[in-house]
């Protein structure tokens, strides 16, 4: 099975791409950002996405894991920057999408993770234009499965909760920001990119053939924890 990852050079995106690997998966790691074994693609520039399928030829998976986050108050954060998160997290999974369904071959299967967030239900302070971009692309996926059902496309999307990754280092490396997590987490601790690339690949498998347009919170149950 062919997989395009997405953010494939660093956090989640890395992880995913290895570990699909490791499972006899062909994958396909791309990112903006330079990086060994990973072919350069801007998700929020529609010809790229066009050479990228013309040059790998037919895919039958797709991850979008490429993102973004910065922290500011909705008072401080500029128009530039709230747009910047959309093109990247939200129109850059529409445009992994869609150049898939466009180059899909007729009668054949695949499958679409998306990468969102615990945000995209749980806001936090100081983070609305990241939290925005999550809750639009766990609609984008319930919209993008009706869609893809008849062309044999599901598509999902996974949300991580605190995950242990560069992105979030900073954050994970202050004990005070580490014992908030881990008491709003259920399970008590931060979770490993390696728990979230094993429920991608459940998604991207036969496995779950049944199932589109969900969204899994692996999370340790901090969206059912009500504190």
């Amino acid at each position: 099975m062919k997989v395009i990852v997405t953010g494939g050079a660093s956090g989640i995106g890395r992880e995913i791409s290895s570990y699909l690997t490791s499972e006899s998966f062909d994958v396909v790691s791309v990112d903006v950002q330079p990086a060994p074994n990973v072919l350069e693609l801007n998700v929020s520039d529609e010809e790229s996405w066009h050479e990228l399928f013309k040059a790998i030829g037919p895919v039958q998976g797709l991850v979008n894991c490429a993102g973004i986050r910065t922290r500011s108050t909705i008072k401080e954060t500029s128009l530039a920057e709230f747009e910047k998160h959309m093109k990247v997290n939200v129109t850059g999974t529409w445009l992994g999408i869609k150049t898939l369904f466009n180059e899909h071959e007729s009668g054949e299967s695949a499958s679409v993770v998306n990468i969102a967030s615990v945000n995209a239900l749980i806001a936090v302070p100081g983070q609305a234009h990241y939290v925005a971009s999550k809750g639009a692309i766990v609609s984008l996926t319930k919209a993008a499965a009706v869609e893809g059902a008849e062309l044999g496309i599901r598509v999902n999307a996974v949300a991580p909760g605190a995950i242990r990754t560069p992105m979030t280092a900073e954050r994970l490396n202050d004990p005070e920001q580490v014992s908030w997590l881990e008491g709003r987490v259920p399970l008590g601790r931060v979770g490993e990119p390696r728990e979230i690339a094993s429920v991608t690949k459940f998604l991207l498998s036969p496995e779950s053939s049944y199932i589109t347009g969900t969204t899994i919170f692996a999370d340790g149950g901090w969206t059912s924890n009500g504190v």
